[in-house]
């Protein structure tokens, strides 16, 4: 695809018709491939659970995991990510005694830490991407197999690489939430801590099979996700950025 340097779709055409606008060649199978950077305006915050209690319920949400070995694993491979000392035969209630420290320091949501310093994952960057096409664009068919828009997205784009480093080793501070609930025990309040690191930036790749989304389709897509946020606490604000690079790599 070509290199996409506005972020306002400013000379795009109509948007709000339901035909197959991504573009889909009739041969071969190729990629393009776009550099991507994107430097956040402020906070960007850790949306990692530390709390093995928490971790079990997230890895059931997100990763869609129900066979308790599997979830045992994901759980060793997580806590092993956030910095916990952690070894294979260890069991449930060990882990959560091995994230003693981590709940000590009351810091129930993070970001995972590497040999380069903390990082985010490339999923997390497809998956920003696939909730703005389906904001912008749910409803409608796209291409030869009238699949719908994040579906779309989800079976020809593709990030790397897997691990996306902030260029920091540990994090600005810790923002504390505090949240309001209803039950049947009347309103109570809760408390919430997440990490965050300032006005950082990434960089990755983006690839397309076969260059299936127009420019004019990139820049709703990315003039949304700027706005929308990245990360943890979108809702408050926080993660929005800008996008200051978007070209193709030759």
């Amino acid at each position: 695809m070509h290199g996409v340097t506005r972020l306002r779709p400013d000379s795009a055409e109509d948007t709000h018709h339901n035909g197959p606008r991504p573009r889909e060649p009739q041969q071969g199978l190729t990629s393009a491939t776009d550099v991507s950077r994107k430097v956040f305006r402020d906070k960007l915050i850790g949306g990692v659970p530390k709390d093995p209690r928490l971790i079990e319920g997230w890895l059931r949400a997100r990763a869609g995991l129900e066979d308790v070995q599997e979830i045992r694993q994901a759980m060793l491979r997580t806590l092993g990510e956030l910095g916990v000392d952690v070894h294979e035969d260890m069991t449930f209630e060990q882990l959560e005694q091995a994230s003693a420290a981590l709940a000590a320091r009351k810091q129930t949501t993070g970001f995972k830490l590497g040999e380069h310093g903390l990082y985010v994952e490339a999923r997390q960057i497809k998956a920003m991407l696939k909730e703005s096409t389906n904001v912008l664009f749910g409803g409608e068919r796209w291409g030869s197999t009238r699949k719908g828009p994040r579906s779309f997205v989800a079976e020809r784009v593709f990030v790397e690489p897997d691990k996306l480093w902030l260029g920091v080793d540990e994090p600005g501070g810790v923002e504390l939430m505090i949240g309001h609930l209803w039950g049947p025990g009347g309103p109570r309040s809760t408390l919430g801590y997440h990490e965050y690191v300032e006005r950082s930036a990434l960089e990755f790749t983006v690839m397309v099979v076969r260059d299936a989304l127009t420019p004019d389709l990139w820049a709703d897509i990315w003039v949304h996700a700027q706005e929308n946020g990245f990360g943890a606490l979108r809702s408050q604000g926080f993660g929005r950025f800008y996008l200051d690079r978007w070209e193709l790599d030759p």
